[in-house]
């Protein structure tokens, strides 16, 4: 069996695991209705003020996805691994002439496929109902973020994933990814308002500190791509003097590359290295 049909194959097993499980389809159904809802409420505050076009509703979506999928990523990145460890699955595989670099990478393939379905049917939901109403550009918009939340929640399937390989259990697996999202979704934000007037960052500071988290990386980026660089204020235009905006959206998009990559390649060095 060749290393692309071994790869194919364990991904397609990952990938039946994930629909199976129960808080993956409760996952799905909250994203959906959440999209549906700020959805709604952009169209409403809209049409309140007498404006045409969907932008208030795309805004609310970019809330959205960037919040709930990036969990749902972790979390499965880190169970699936993990609770495979625990089953006898990955000994299992093990002993099949199947080389332990690939047990990481079908893992995340799988579980990518999953969530990129749970943003596709949630954001989908929210878009039928922008059609109504949209423009090309909200089209356009609507389409960008599809494309970054994809991004973002890659990242958080291999963040999870390399959690997963260096936990001892499931449970510590679950509880180490859930940590995560709340220091990636919030603390940051938290730590960097408290600190920030402080210690008098700057924008190239507050560039690094985008930087180091993919779910911000992934916000900035969607407001560069969808407004330019006057919608971050000062910071856009630090972004603007100093890399202009096509290299600013090359910089944040190579990071959220970075966050990819760099936490697959661990567990895949933790896995060939550690007994499982």
């Amino acid at each position: 069996m060749s290393a692309m049909s071994q790869v194919t194959g364990l991904a397609a097993f990952e990938l039946r695991g994930a629909t199976r499980s129960r808080w993956v389809l409760i996952g799905a159904g909250v994203f959906a209705a959440a999209a549906v809802g700020a959805t709604v409420a952009g169209l409403r505050s809209f049409a309140s003020l007498g404006l045409a076009g969907a932008g208030a509703a795309t805004d609310g979506l970019v809330q959205v996805a960037l919040l709930l999928p990036p969990l749902l990523g972790l979390l499965l990145g880190a169970g699936s691994l993990a609770r495979d460890r625990e089953r006898g699955f990955l000994a299992m595989f093990a002993s099949q002439p199947v080389s332990r670099t690939t047990l990481p990478i079908a893992t995340f393939l799988g579980g990518v496929v999953a969530v990129w379905a749970i943003v596709a049917f949630g954001l989908g939901a929210g878009g039928l109902l922008i059609a109504t109403v949209a423009t090309l550009a909200d089209l356009a918009a609507l389409a960008t973020v599809v494309v970054v939340a994809f991004s973002v929640t890659a990242s958080a399937v291999a963040i999870g994933i390399a959690i997963a390989a260096l936990a001892s259990t499931h449970q510590q697996a679950t509880a180490a990814a859930a940590a995560m999202w709340l220091l990636l979704a919030l603390g940051l934000d938290l730590l960097l308002a408290g600190v920030a007037p402080g210690l008098r960052l700057g924008p190239s500071g507050l560039l690094a500190a985008v930087l180091v988290n993919p779910i911000e990386a992934g916000r900035v980026l969607v407001l560069l791509l969808l407004e330019g660089t006057a919608a971050l204020g000062p910071f856009g235009a630090y972004l603007s003097d100093r890399l202009g905006r096509p290299g600013a959206i090359t910089l944040l998009g190579s990071s959220l590359m970075a966050w990819t990559a760099g936490p697959l390649l661990l567990a895949v060095a933790v896995t060939r290295r550690r007994d499982i």
